[in-house]
């Protein structure tokens, strides 16, 4: 029991210290550049609260988005490239969300990602995380290659893959399959949102396993720290053992003389998960 209060202590104090790190910083910036996919996030308020929690962001978002050359026409208007949007602001945030590149044509797909890596880097950013393109079409498929080749040439560049997220799931989507329901915002905001966390705050547990002591009846609270609250604990593996209990909430229970060896698994509010090895001998 020792060894699990040590672990208590240990992560009670992170937590501690972490919302107390929380409440005297100053939330990270982050600047999101999306074209109308992106609308999905910026038109419906619980998305919106969802990127921007423990954020600082700015959001550059505007329907027929271009990364160069020329953005299509919306409502008579063409809206700013990325390019342009990034040259405008002369500086960006270390952090960048990309959700562009829909209405870019073919042939000029593979310069254009580097001119705006190279645009992106050139004004600050560190790290941009550029979400795949759902494959719904015969050249999104080509550019999601494209996107993957760049990242061996610009270190900066992290692809979270929105195509593999949003497979399984239609009622994301409208009827041309690309653009955003309220449910695909509210999604695509948790895989960003999330992606950004894992850069300054992942979630986290204990790196050694757990060790209960044999012979006696445990009761315990399973803790974690970083990624984005709250968070959801199971089984992920093994076979847990007569009177082995393990609530959502982390609350672990377990009978005595009952030997266990299970991998349990916790899940925060963006779907991040961490896993920990639960071990009695």
């Amino acid at each position: 029991m020792r060894a699990w209060l040590a672990v208590f202590v240990c992560l009670a104090a992170l937590s501690a210290a972490a919302v107390s790190a929380h409440a005297t910083t100053t939330p990270p910036s982050v600047l999101v550049i999306g074209d109308s996919v992106a609308t999905g996030m910026f038109w419906h308020d619980d998305a919106i609260a969802v990127m921007q929690k423990n954020l600082g962001v700015h959001w550059e978002v505007a329907v027929c988005r271009t990364i160069g050359g020329m953005s299509c026409p919306f409502d008579g208007e063409r809206p700013p490239t990325l390019l342009q949007v990034v040259a405008a602001l002369g500086v960006v945030p270390p952090t960048v969300v990309v959700v562009v590149g829909y209405n870019d044509p073919t042939p000029t797909f593979p310069s254009e990602v580097d001119a705006a890596m190279s645009a992106l880097s050139a004004a600050g950013a560190r790290n941009v995380i550029w979400l795949t393109l759902r494959e719904a079409r015969a050249p999104y498929r080509l550019f999601n290659a494209v996107l993957a080749q760049a990242q061996e040439r610009w270190p900066q560049l992290v692809l979270v893959d929105w195509n593999a997220a949003s497979e399984s799931h239609p009622t994301w989507f409208q009827n041309d399959d690309v653009h955003l329901t309220r449910l695909g915002g509210l999604a695509m905001a948790h895989l960003a949102h999330g992606a950004v966390v894992r850069i300054f705050n992942p979630l986290h547990v204990p790196a050694t396993p757990l060790w209960l002591p044999p012979g006696r009846p445990h009761a315990m609270r399973l803790r974690a720290a970083g990624g984005t609250p709250p968070y959801r604990w199971r089984v992920a593996a093994g076979r847990p053992p007569p009177g082995f209990h393990l609530l959502a909430n982390g609350t672990l229970t377990t009978e005595a003389g009952r030997r266990a060896s299970v991998l349990v698994e916790v899940t925060d509010a963006d779907g991040s998960t961490a896993d920990m090895q639960v071990l009695e001998r």
